[in-house]
């Protein structure tokens, strides 16, 4: 899938015009990966793994890593929904956007306002150790409203 095609977020203005607030980057080496979640719509992968043949990684950071080279994306998301950030560990076992979605659909709790999000990245992380949690496991959850006018 290519994430510039695929993306439902409309790019960030740029030029004299463009809005005063910052655009929304997305900077990434390695296999971390970044997932649009809109509360209606299509789920998106907004990020691509640097890995080459057989999956081997091409590009991370580290002592033993060449120079880093990040790619970047900016993208506003057109309406409210879920930004995900998380490690391989996480989509090594749930790769694909709309699944990601849906396992947090299926687990929805009725919990305290303000700590939706953190249930939502324990139920992802929980979901990966059940299926064998081989690897680190990290989701951070970042919720966004629609956007404000004039951005």
């Amino acid at each position: 899938m290519s994430c510039a095609t695929a993306c439902p977020c409309r790019p960030a203005p740029s030029g004299p015009h463009r809005s005063r607030l910052p655009s929304p980057r997305c900077a990434w080496i390695g296999d971390s990966r970044a997932y649009w979640l809109p509360d209606e719509g299509t789920c998106v992968a907004l990020t691509e793994d640097d890995s080459g043949q057989h999956d081997a990684l091409t590009a991370w950071l580290g002592a033993d890593a060449g120079e880093p080279a990040a790619r970047t994306r900016s993208c506003r998301p057109p309406g409210p929904g879920r930004l995900l950030l998380c490690t391989d560990g996480l989509t090594r076992y749930l790769s694909d956007p709309d699944a990601l979605r849906a396992v947090l659909a299926r687990n929805r709790r009725s919990t305290p306002v303000g700590h939706q999000l953190l249930e939502d990245a324990r139920t992802l992380i929980g979901y990966a150790m059940d299926a064998g949690g081989q690897d680190n496991i990290t989701a951070l959850l970042i919720h966004t409203d629609r956007p404000r006018r004039g951005y």
